[in-house]
């Protein structure tokens, strides 16, 4: 599962990120937590298949629907 597939108010806990992801990128989505073991929660999953709004602790990120489908989740 990924987190695109995290339900509106739900959570999920980050597996990892996927080995393929460009090195930059990767680096950026550790800087801003999205690291193993970490408890993400789905606020709000737009239509159309829109961002998804993501709270990893005090922190809230809008992530396109591409760059979610490269988090694992368990």
């Amino acid at each position: 599962m990924t987190l695109w597939d995290v339900p509106a108010k739900q959570t999920a806990t980050i597996k990892s990120l996927c080995p393929e992801l460009a090195q930059p990128v990767a680096a950026r989505l550790e800087e801003m937590g999205f690291t193993p073991n970490q408890v993400a929660t789905c606020i709000r999953k737009t239509p159309f298949s829109g961002p998804v709004v993501i709270q990893i602790g005090d922190c809230v990120y809008s992530i396109e629907q591409q760059l979610a489908q490269q988090i694992f989740i368990s």
